[in-house]
This record gives C-alpha cells, sequence and structure tokens, in this order.
C-alpha cells in the first residue's frame, strides 16, 4: 500500500515528506525529504525496511546548508557499512534515527509492538543533521496508554523526552512539542 504522509514542525518552520510503500510483514520503502529552518538544512532520503521491520539500505543526500551524502547498510548479520565501508564498533545499533525526521520513529514501535506499560532500551545509530555525522545513542520507548484512542510511546534519550502519538500502522500523528502529521485532505 502506497502513502503519502506530511508532517510540519512545531518549533520552528519547518516541514518533511514521505512516500511510503509497506509490503509483506513489516517491509517498507520510503523517499521524502524534509526542510527545516532552524538548521538550514534541505535534504532528501531513501530507505528500505525488510520484512522484519529493519533498516537493509538508507540514502540521505542534503542540498544545504552545504552538500553531502551518506549510504547507510545493515546486513542481515548486523553488520553496519558507511559508504560502502564496514563499521563493527556500531554492529550492537538495531535501528536508525535520523535527527527531526517523522519518519524514523515509527521504525522500532512498528517492529516491537509493545504493550502498555512495556518499555525497551535499544542502541540506535543516530545522524545527526545537517553534519550526517552517525553516532551510537541509547534510546528507550515505552508504550504508554492510548491518546484519545491512539497508541501513545515515550521517547527517551540522553538529555531529551517527548511522547509520540501514532496511527494505527505506528506512523507518527504527534511528536510532544516538535511536529505532528498534518491531515489527509484527498491527496494521491
Amino acid at each position: 500500500m502506497k502513502q503519502m504522509l506530511f508532517w510540519q514542525r512545531l518549533d520552528c518552520p519547518g516541514l518533511e515528506q514521505a512516500e511510503i510503500e509497506t509490503g509483506a510483514g513489516l517491509s517498507l520503502s520510503a523517499s521524502g525529504s524534509l526542510l527545516h529552518a532552524d538548521t538550514g538544512t534541505s535534504l532528501r532520503y531513501r530507505m528500505q525496511l525488510d520484512h522484519h521491520g529493519r533498516l537493509s539500505h538508507a540514502h540521505i543526500d542534503v542540498s544545504a546548508p552545504e552538500p553531502r551524502q551518506l549510504t547507510l547498510q545493515h546486513t542481515e548479520s548486523g553488520r553496519w557499512l558507511v559508504n560502502g565501508q564496514a563499521q563493527p564498533a556500531w554492529d550492537g545499533c538495531q535501528e536508525l534515527d535520523l535527527q527531526s525526521c517523522g519518519l524514523t520513529n515509527a521504525f522500532p514501535i512498528r517492529r516491537l509492538k509493545l504493550g502498555i506499560g512495556d518499555s525497551v532500551e535499544l542502541s540506535m545509530l543516530f545522524v545527526r543533521l545537517p553534519s550526517l555525522t552517525p553516532a551510537i545513542c541509547p534510546q528507550r520507548y515505552t508504550r504508554l496508554p492510548d491518546h484519545d484512542g491512539m497508541p501513545c510511546y515515550r521517547y527517551e534519550s540522553p538529555g531529551f523526552a517527548a511522547d509520540i502519538i501514532v496511527d494505527e500502522q505506528g506512523f507518527t500523528l504527534h511528536y510532544s512539542d516538535f511536529l505532528q502529521r498534518l491531515p489527509d485532505s484527498g491527496r494521491d
């Protein structure tokens, strides 16, 4: 199933657009773009998740403030390749989190399917913008009671915490005071 999702930043001018195609199991293909005034970042991304909901490939192309690219591959054995080079220090990272991206928090939420009160800590490969600098970052997801009938999660990382409300597919609807998904008004 194909769908187009749009998120608007709440803390500063910014917008994200993602075209998502879901397939068998938790497989997902996404291509999108981000424009954020706070960092002056303009980028395009492509991401592919396997049927287990794990990232297999991502390509991020920043056009502003300085052109740069990053290609990530996550092999079935858990090895991370960055621009084709193995990064053994990152082999323990289970997921990718692209800073200021409304889509990437959905990856662990969709895969883990936590019950209310359940919590898990993950080692994430966090990609900072606009530098495209990857770093290991511990993150915790805790399933909270539903908010207005929609699943809700507490996201925590060092020095940061936020509540994320998601739709029935696990895609972000509202991310505390940071971003919100724009309503679908019949877009194809």
